[in-house]
C-alpha cells in the first residue's frame, strides 16, 4: 500500500537519524565517555528514533496490517523527551567541568534530575502500553492516567532543566572561553526541548489512548494526537524540535568551540 504522510515522514526520519548516530559513535569513541555523557544520549534517541521510524514503515507496508507495529512505535515515540533530557544533563556537566560540576551538591543534583527523567520515560511507555490494551478496559483506563502523568512529569522535568541552566549562567564567569557557546546552545536546545514536552501534554489528552481510537471530545485537542490527529502539529512539534535539538547540541559542543576556540 502507498505511504501516507506518516509513513513519508518515518522515512525521512530513518535518513536523518542514521548520519547523527554515526556522529556521535564516532564522538563517543574519541573521547571515551571521559567528557561528557549527552553524546551517549543523543545516540540512544537516534536509535530510538530510527526504530520509530522502521517500525511505522513496517506497519504501513506490511499486509495485513499489524496493529502491534503501531503500537511499538508510538511507545517509543512517547520515550524520545526523556533521552533528550538526559542528554541536555550530560551537556549542562561538559560545561561546568572544572567547575561547578565537580561539586558534590552539582553531582547529586544531575542525579536527582536524571532520575525523574527515567521515571518520566517508564511511566510514559507504561502508560502507552497500557492503554492500548484491547483486553481489559481496566488496564487501558489505567494506562490513561499512566499517559497523563508521564507528560506532566516531562513538563516538570523541563521546567527543572530550564531552571538549572539559568543557576549555570552565574558561574559564566568561571567557566572555560570554550564552554560558553554551548552553555548559549543548551538555552535555545531547551526552548526546542519545551516545544516537545507541551506537545507530550497536548498527546496525552488528545486522546483514552496512544493510538487514538478513543479520542477526545474536544476537536482541538483531537488534532495533536500521534496517531490520528493532523500530522502537521505532529512533525513540527514532535519530529522537528527533537532533531534541531541535536543538530544544536552537536554544533555547540564540537563545531563552534573548535572554530572560535581551537580546542574542545
Amino acid at each position: 500500500m502507498p505511504l501516507d504522510e506518516r509513513g513519508k515522514i518515518a522515512a525521512a526520519e530513518i535518513g536523518f537519524y542514521v548520519p547523527i548516530a554515526a556522529i556521535t559513535i564516532v564522538l563517543m569513541g574519541r573521547y571515551a565517555l571521559r567528557r561528557d555523557a549527552g553524546w551517549l544520549f543523543l545516540f540512544l534517541h537516534s536509535l530510538v528514533r530510527i526504530a520509530n521510524g522502521a517500525l511505522l514503515l513496517a506497519g504501513q507496508l506490511v499486509e495485513p496490517t499489524m496493529i502491534t507495529l503501531f503500537r511499538a512505535a508510538y511507545a517509543l515515540d512517547v520515550a524520545a523527551p526523556a533521552f533528550l533530557s538526559l542528554a541536555i544533563i550530560g551537556f549542562l556537566g561538559l560545561v561546568g567541568q572544572h567547575s561547578f560540576s565537580e561539586s558534590n551538591r552539582t553531582i547529586r543534583s544531575f542525579r536527582v534530575i536524571a532520575i525523574l527523567a527515567l521515571a518520566a520515560l517508564a511511566i510514559s511507555v507504561a502508560g502507552a502500553v497500557q492503554s492500548n490494551d484491547p483486553s481489559s478496559e481496566s488496564a487501558q483506563n489505567i494506562g490513561k492516567i499512566l499517559r497523563e502523568v508521564g507528560a506532566i512529569t516531562y513538563a516538570a522535568l523541563w521546567v527543572i532543566l530550564f531552571v538549572t541552566h539559568l543557576v549555570c549562567y552565574s558561574y559564566r564567569y568561571h567557566l572555560r572561553p570554550e564552554r560558553r557557546p554551548l552553555l548559549r546552545g543548551i538555552t535555545l536546545a531547551l526552548l526546542f526541548l519545551g516545544t516537545r514536552a507541551a506537545y507530550s501534554i497536548l498527546n496525552a489528552w488528545s486522546a483514552d489512548d496512544e493510538l487514538g481510537l478513543r479520542p477526545s471530545s474536544n476537536p482541538t485537542l483531537r488534532r495533536f494526537n500521534t496517531a490520528t490527529g493532523n500530522w502537521i502539529p505532529w512533525l513540527v512539534m514532535d519530529i522537528i524540535m527533537e532533531y534541531g535539538l541535536i543538530v544544536i547540541c552537536l554544533l555547540a559542543s564540537t563545531i563552534i568551540p573548535r572554530r572560535w576556540y581551537g580546542r574542545f
